[in-house]
């Protein structure tokens, strides 16, 4: 056979996200929001592959009669990054946090003791599950729509003096949706719309930064959200392997900031805040906001917001830049109603 004169630039390689369909589990049928990403990796099919010795081969090597490979009740898990764009705020942040958004804010209550918790094909799948599309490069072979997926961690970060200040985004999914074994991954592929400008950007965050309720300087910034999900049942026909319950933040939803800021007197107590208040005592909770940036000084009369009420220092380190700066790892402690607050206008 002769070799095929073909080529493909990895910039062919697309990858896009839309809610599913009007039920959890469903393919999302229109057209995908795209993902602006400098790589593209296909998702990891946890399909149990067993190398048997069971008789039906009497060779010295392993035989394909000896194979099995089964593909129902498997995890599908990936990662994606990119920038962050106005649109995938939308569809990103209500799954990550399984919360919907209410007049352009997202809310956690840490005082509640109530698991976001459906049901696989349940409707309405607004902040239950997504469906992430990769687009081929060649054929139907290297194209695939995951249905049913959910995000446990999210991270977005920024520094305004790389990328021109856009805000970047790193996610992890995971799906039990049944992906049937076969010899290719979709019949069709996605319809993957044209990359959006609506970039976010770090500086949309303008005008009040605080930590431990004093003002920062910030220097660059991340934030993580993991939130699990664990799979309860079986359902679907009972036989294809989709999960009957989806219960999220089990054991607990974690919320991390990890602002970079300058260092000065605003912030040398939080050298002592991470140690604690004192020996065999729970560790110390900043002032609040623990943390806060906005474009606002009232920070729910603006347009942009994110803030943790409650907060505890789990790490303190040197950032030796052109001038003195201290990176700071806050975790949000549950302890108030509006423990963690979004706000994307």
């Amino acid at each position: 056979m002769a070799i095929n004169t073909s080529f493909f630039s990895s910039k062919e390689l697309q990858i896009g996200v839309g809610l599913d369909a009007s039920n959890v589990g469903a393919v999302f049928a229109g057209t995908f929001t795209a993902i602006e990403s400098e790589s593209v990796a296909m998702p990891t099919f946890n399909d149990i592959k067993i190398e048997r010795r069971g008789g039906a081969g009497s060779g010295i090597m392993t035989a394909t009669t000896d194979m099995f490979h089964y593909g129902k009740g498997a995890s599908i898990e990936g990662s994606v990054s990119g920038f962050l764009t106005d649109e995938l705020v939308d569809i990103l942040f209500p799954n990550a946090l399984g919360t919907a958004e209410s007049g352009n804010t997202y809310t956690i209550d840490g005082t509640s003791n109530a698991n976001t918790n459906f049901e696989h094909n349940a409707t309405s799948a607004l902040t239950k599950t997504l469906t992430f599309a990769y687009k081929k490069a060649g054929g139907l072979d290297d194209s695939l729509k995951v249905a049913g997926c959910v995000i446990t961690s999210l991270t977005v970060s920024g520094d305004p003096n790389e990328d021109g200040g856009r805000m970047k985004f790193d996610l992890s999914y995971i799906s039990r949706t049944p992906k049937s074994i076969a010899t290719t991954f979709d019949t069709s592929a996605a319809t993957i719309g044209a990359y959006s400008s609506a970039y976010v950007f770090l500086t949309d965050y303008s005008d009040h930064c605080k930590i431990d309720n004093q003002d920062v300087l910030l220097k660059s910034f991340s934030m993580t959200i993991e939130n699990p999900v664990v799979f309860g049942g079986f359902g679907g026909n009972g036989t294809d392997g989709a999960p009957q319950t989806y219960i999220r933040s089990i054991p607990e939803m974690s919320i991390t900031v990890n602002p970079v800021v300058k260092y000065d007197t605003n912030v040398d107590q939080l050298w002592e805040d991470l140690r604690g208040s004192g020996d065999g005592t729970q560790a110390e909770t900043l002032t609040s906001p623990a943390f806060q940036m906005a474009n606002n000084a009232t920070y729910t009369s603006g347009t942009r917001a994110i803030r943790i009420t409650d907060g505890t220092v789990t790490e303190c380190s040197w950032d030796e830049g052109d001038y003195l700066g201290l990176s700071v790892t806050i975790k949000a402690r549950g302890d108030s109603s509006t423990s963690f607050y979004i706000k994307h206008a």
